[in-house]
């Protein structure tokens, strides 16, 4: 696992996909998350003790789709006492106007992420690197959403924005943790389990909101 100083990296990632054909399992939700953590390493620490006490494999990733509930629950307990921030975009695709289905894969994504980075809190917009869950480093989907997040992370006010790239997130225990959370908030809006009851203080939520 890459070692890292505090705030050097963000992370994002998802829950659900871009897709509007609902009746052939597109998801309803969109959610775009993005964490990051003031001590790295004690987080690192704690997700490789949990692993141990759980009696999984060193390098067993944490993935909200397949992991089953003893983990999930176990994740989010441990996440209590570790040190980590996060903001999720919470998108019902039914709200969505017909413009929305002419975009891309890659510009849904841009867009979903770009207005996560208009709400979320600066602090977790100053990394030096945000890493995007992705299997290529620079990939369509990465151009596609430095394209769109750009312009809102100069609307912040940001001198320097965060240089981006795309990693696998079973490289990553921040972008497992991105993961997890995203499906988390799907999770609790579909009125299912609530796993992030105990976590309100360090997960920020927003949701879209159609123009009148």
């Amino acid at each position: 696992m890459p070692h890292m100083s505090a705030r050097n990296y963000g992370f994002v990632d998802w829950a659900g996909d871009t897709g509007f054909k609902f009746s052939a399992g597109s998801s309803i939700y969109l959610a775009v998350s993005l964490v990051s953590s003031s001590d790295y390493e004690r987080l690192r620490t704690g997700l490789s003790r949990l692993r141990a006490h759980l009696s999984v494999p060193a390098h067993y990733e944490f993935h909200f789709a397949v992991n089953p509930e003893r983990i999930r629950s176990a994740f989010f307990d441990a996440l209590v006492s570790l040190p980590w921030d996060g903001a999720v975009f919470l998108i019902d695709k039914r709200q969505l106007d017909s413009d929305f289905r002419q975009l891309t894969e890659s510009e849904f994504y841009g867009f979903a992420v770009a207005s996560l980075f208009t709400f979320a809190s600066l602090s977790l917009l100053q990394s030096k690197r945000i890493l995007v869950d992705d299997r290529e480093k620079h990939s369509a989907r990465l151009s596609a959403i430095r394209v769109a997040s750009s312009p809102m992370l100069r609307a912040r006010g940001l001198q320097r924005t965060p240089k981006m790239r795309g990693e696998p997130a079973k490289k990553w225990d921040g972008l497992q943790l991105a993961d997890m959370l995203a499906g988390a908030v799907v999770e609790r809006e579909t009125g299912e389990e609530d796993y992030l009851r105990d976590l309100t203080v360090s997960c920020e939520i927003y949701r879209y909101k159609p123009e009148d």
